[in-house]
């Protein structure tokens, strides 16, 4: 089985500026792993020859037409399925930025599932902080690490009891999944300090400071959350 396939969902014929600078960063800092658009049937804009070496799977263009339908779509078995010949996928969404090739280590750290943590003032007041079972921690699913097999696992379960999955898909494979009697043991996460070494969202400065002054892996929504702080780190 292959290691590790990057995963860049798409659905815009056109990117803005900074999506064109996250996608030229993905192919300077991880264009040796093999990358795969995941797109609406019949989309082939000209940014795909961005990444040099990409491939194409097509999926059903309902699962494109909004936040609703792609997040339902990252909930379905057909998407694991897809690339079921990798033991793990990046999800590389066009609003995320890497700094370097970390890819391999995260591998080799073996979570089923990793994302920017979704901080609050607990964390940022007390870096000791531990999530519970009752305030349990969102991994945001922009930017993230996903074991194939346990997630085909964990929805074949899941969709035995649900057809389909409400609200955000990092919400269940995270939040939510902390929660479940007995589906949150079959998934290993990180802890909160762990999830910031992997990647940051929302207040990255104070992110920066509770990660030792060390750059994460990566970040997701960087132009929307303080992209003065990270204009310094991007070049």
């Amino acid at each position: 089985m292959k290691k590790v396939v990057i995963v860049i969902p798409v659905h815009q014929k056109e990117l803005n500026k900074d999506e064109q600078k996250s996608l030229a960063q993905c192919q300077k800092i991880l264009g040796h792993y093999p990358i795969y658009f995941a797109a609406p049937e019949g989309l082939n804009p000209s940014y795909f020859s961005t990444i040099k070496n990409y491939q194409i799977k097509y999926f059903d263009e309902k699962y494109f037409k909004s936040p609703k339908s792609y997040n339902q779509f990252l909930v379905t078995k057909e998407f694991y399925k897809s690339f079921q010949d990798y033991e793990y996928m990046l999800i590389y969404q066009v609003d995320t930025f890497v700094f370097s090739d970390q890819l391999l280590e995260w591998c080799e750290k073996g979570f089923d599932y990793i994302g920017a943590p979704q901080l609050n003032e607990n964390h940022f007041n007390n870096p000791g902080y531990k999530n519970s079972l009752w305030n349990p921690l969102l991994l945001n699913g922009g930017l993230s690490l996903r074991k194939i097999s346990s997630f085909i696992r964990l929805l074949n379960i899941y969709h035995l009891f649900y057809p389909e999955w409400p609200g955000h898909e990092d919400a269940l494979f995270s939040f939510q999944l902390r929660r479940a009697w007995p589906l949150r043991f079959l998934f290993n996460l990180p802890t909160w300090q762990t999830a910031l070494q992997f990647a940051f969202e929302a207040e990255p400065e104070k992110c920066y400071e509770l990660n030792g002054k060390q750059l994460p892996f990566g970040c997701h929504a960087w132009e929307k959350f303080n992209p003065q702080f990270w204009s310094q780190f991007m070049g």
